[in-house]
C-alpha cells in the first residue's frame, strides 16, 4: 500500500499542469487548492529519505506546493497554483548551486550512491554536469515564471506539462550518451 501511494503521488505530481489546466474547467481554484494541499500532506507523510539533500529538496517543495495550495484555497485564485512549478524549480536551483559551493556536488552523491568504487576521475565529470543542471533550472525559473505572468493556460499547460519534460529528457540523454562515450576513453 506504501509504495502504491507514492507512486501515485508521483504520477499526480508530474501530471501537475495537466490537472491544473483541465480541473480548472470542472472545479473552482479553491477545490483545486483543497485536493493539492492534500496531496501535498500526503506526500510529507509517505515520504522517507536517508538523503540530507533529498529531504531538503521534500521540504521545500512541500512547503511551497502546500503554501501556494492554501493560498488557491483561501483566496478562490488560480494564480498561486501556477506558480509551483517556478517554485519547483527555484528549490532545484538552490541544491543543485549549493553543491557546487559546498562539495561534493549533488550529481557526485547521487552517483556514489550507485556505484561504490567511484573513481575519483569522476568528480571533475559529476561536477559539470551539475553545472549544466544548475543553468538548466536558472533558465527554467525564468521560463516558466514568463508563462505565469503571460496568463495564457494554454501556453503555461504547454511548457510546464510538457516543454519542459522534453528538455529534461533530451538532457538525461544527452547526459547518457556523454557518460558512455567519456567511460570509453
Amino acid at each position: 500500500m506504501y509504495n502504491l501511494v507514492k507512486v501515485a503521488i508521483v504520477i499526480f505530481l508530474l501530471l501537475y499542469p495537466i490537472l491544473i489546466y483541465f480541473g480548472l474547467n470542472y472545479f473552482s481554484p479553491s477545490q483545486l487548492g483543497i485536493f493539492f494541499l492534500v496531496l501535498f500532506a500526503i506526500r510529507s507523510v509517505f515520504a522517507r529519505t536517508k538523503s540530507t539533500s533529498a529531504r531538503w529538496q521534500l521540504i521545500f517543495t512541500v512547503a511551497i506546493g502546500g503554501t501556494l495550495a492554501a493560498l488557491t484555497w483561501i483566496y478562490n485564485s488560480k494564480e498561486f497554483l501556477l506558480w509551483y512549478p517556478v517554485g519547483l524549480n527555484v528549490t532545484f536551483l538552490i541544491i543543485f548551486a549549493s553543491s557546487l559551493l559546498f562539495p561534493p556536488s549533488i550529481i557526485e552523491r547521487i552517483a556514489r550512491t550507485f556505484h561504490k568504487n567511484f573513481p575519483e576521475s569522476a568528480v571533475s565529470y559529476t561536477r559539470k554536469v551539475t553545472i549544466v543542471w544548475t543553468i538548466f533550472f536558472a533558465i527554467n525559473i525564468f521560463v516558466s515564471g514568463w508563462t505565469v505572468l503571460h496568463g495564457d493556460m494554454e501556453i503555461w499547460t504547454l511548457y510546464n506539462g510538457l516543454i519542459s519534460y522534453i528538455i529534461v529528457g533530451i538532457l538525461l540523454g544527452a547526459e547518457f550518451v556523454v557518460r558512455k562515450i567519456t567511460k570509453q576513453q
